[in-house]
């Protein structure tokens, strides 16, 4: 019994200069010697009187989901963030922070500062689980012990010496019952509301500008582990790298929540569990390729829609032959638009003229034929005119063979003004013109005017045909007042040649499918050759001196597909096609 007494009183002069322990990290030290104890120290009694607290009197822990949907306790009880506590274990804890326990303030007022800690919650909890509450003061002379043997071991026994004070317990064990709060009044929100995707298009493809519809839903959730996305996909056809116009885009709702994935229904019944307040009135939607600045017109080398005839009629017995995706990889001439667009009409069942162009592309001769031989932009196959010096340059250099095809016929022609008197010229007339041998319309049976001959720019379908029909290596004269103005585009060079200077003596050339149903303008008119009229039946028979083709040029060991789109345009469906879209065919 001397022994107990005496260590008994060691303990009190060791502990007599210290104050409590409001801190909540201890120092570290290596003396051990100061740490030991027994079970009849533990239970002998003191001179003291003891007054008995319970330290978690009025702590009365209600749990509930946070916006997290975790498990944490309701105010007015709030604990700090996870953290590691010298001398303890290896686990972190959470200190109760701003307590209104009365059983804590009892202590307080006794002179010693003492927290409730417990480890932080597990967000697997559920209603019966157990959590315990342990209590914690920071002190040197539990250095090295582990915070279990503080709290249940040394505790007790600091508190009687130091303080006459007698904790009825050290721990506390609480059964979860969860209390959430009652259910929120439910919004409707639609999360597509006013929102309308963007879809934009580089003349070869089609993209998405922006696919966010409504970010500013996420604020609603008010969770920084939960937020709401959109998943894009395509709800018909091919990848979304193949988007086309026409495609179904389908866009869905997806709720990211604690590393899950929640869709369709299952985000609503989401929501509802964790009582959000909110219901998506719907989670997908779809929407159409349909760019609103794409009108349908083609090109600018175009000031006429090429809309169906009146006597349109289903030509082709298997539309399934073809796809959208097949017959946008068409390139051309703008002379050819009408073509493609009938392909698409016939195999696509496109009914509405205003969009079809938005189906497909030409990029006018020499850009396809650049795209084809480079292998550019998938373009397989191009409806153009013949190629050019430079264009079969080009394809030997980058060791590819052009396979070209005949599939129309048309009539290369010089255009004038529609008041100029003269109706016809010799080819060697039009060559003199253009040579600058005649310089006077009067030379010709014209007026005493002089010639304004235009051109085309280099490497274009019509210059082709030109340097190749009528020029065949005679130099070209460039007149002072066109030297400048070597016109890009068919349509150009025709304003051009009506309207200079308001009068008649200017001259160009074009396609004779193009005047007529591409580019119409009423001040011009065509310009006979021999007397000869560019009409199909003088194409045909080979009157017409100037006759000209439209080919489907590949290349050798190219696309398959590419093949058997110039494979139809030669058969008997595709000549009878080729002729409804108003051109002569070659057979």
């Amino acid at each position: 019994m001397k022994k107990t007494i005496l260590l008994l009183s060691a303990f009190l002069l060791t502990f007599s200069s210290l104050s409590g322990c409001s801190a909540k990290t201890a120092n570290t030290s290596s003396d051990d010697t100061q740490v030991t104890t027994t079970e009849e120290a533990a239970t002998e009694p003191t001179t003291q009187e003891l007054v008995e607290i319970d330290p978690f009197e009025g702590a009365d822990f209600v749990f509930a989901h946070n916006s997290d949907g975790d498990i944490t306790e309701k105010s007015p009880y709030e604990f700090s963030k996870p953290e590691f506590i010298n001398n303890s274990d290896d686990n972190q804890y959470q200190f109760l922070e701003d307590s209104t326990v009365k059983g804590l303030e009892k202590l307080n007022n006794k002179g010693c500062s003492i927290s409730i800690i417990r480890e932080p919650l597990n967000e697997e909890l559920k209603e019966g689980d157990t959590v315990t509450y342990h209590l914690f003061i920071d002190d040197s002379i539990y250095t090295n012990d582990s915070l279990s043997n503080v709290k249940e071991s040394y505790l007790a026994e600091y508190l009687a010496i130091n303080y006459g004070v007698r904790l009825t317990r050290t721990t506390m064990k609480t059964k979860i019952h969860i209390e959430d709060d009652p259910p929120k009044e439910i919004e409707n929100i639609d999360p597509f509301d006013g929102y309308t995707p963007t879809f934009s298009f580089n003349g070869y493809n089609y993209w998405i500008y922006n696919d966010s519809p409504k970010a500013e839903l996420n604020n609603k959730l008010d969770s920084p582990k939960m937020r709401l996305e959109y998943s894009v996909s395509l709800a018909e056809g091919l990848g979304m790298n193949d988007l086309w116009f026409g495609d179904k885009v389908k866009y869905s709702v997806k709720l990211l929540y604690k590393g899950n994935e929640y869709t369709g229904e299952d985000v609503n019944k989401k929501l509802e569990e964790l009582n959000k307040g909110i219901r998506l009135t719907q989670t997908e939607k779809i929407f159409n390729v349909e760019p609103s600045y794409i009108s349908g017109t083609y090109s600018s080398n175009t000031n006429s829609s090429t809309a169906r005839p009146d006597n349109w009629y289903q030509i082709v017995s298997n539309t399934d032959r073809f796809s959208k995706y097949d017959l946008r990889d068409i390139d051309g001439s703008t002379a050819t638009i009408p073509i493609t667009a009938e392909l698409i009409r016939q195999f696509c069942d496109v009914q509405d003229d205003s969009k079809i162009g938005c189906y497909f592309r030409h990029n006018t001769t020499g850009t396809a034929y650049e795209n084809l031989i480079l292998k550019k932009h998938n373009k397989g196959i191009i409806l153009v005119t013949e190629p050019s010096d430079d264009e079969l340059e080009m394809a030997a250099e980058n060791n590819v063979q052009l396979e070209v095809d005949p599939i129309a016929l048309d009539g290369f022609v010089f255009i004038t003004h529609k008041d100029n008197p003269v109706e016809s010229l010799t080819l060697d007339q039009i060559r003199d013109i253009y040579s600058g041998v005649i310089t006077n319309w009067s030379e010709v049976g014209g007026l005493d005017e002089e010639i304004i001959p235009y051109t085309r720019d280099r490497n274009s379908g019509s210059q082709t045909a030109f340097e190749n029909m009528v020029m065949q290596g005679t130099p070209v004269y460039i007149h002072p007042d066109t030297k400048t103005t070597m016109v890009e585009g068919m349509g150009g060079l025709i304003e051009l040649v009506a309207s200079y200077k308001n009068g008649t003596q200017s001259i160009g050339y074009s396609f004779n499918y193009y005047l007529n149903n591409l580019y119409k303008n009423d001040d011009i008119k065509v310009i006979n050759i021999d007397g000869i009229s560019p009409d199909n039946e003088n194409l045909l028979d080979g009157s017409y001196p100037l006759t000209s083709a439209y080919y489907a040029v590949t290349l050798r060991g190219g696309s398959q597909k590419a093949e058997e789109i110039k494979e139809f345009l030669l058969s008997d469906e595709g000549q009878e096609m080729i002729e409804l879209a108003g051109y002569c065919p070659v057979r």
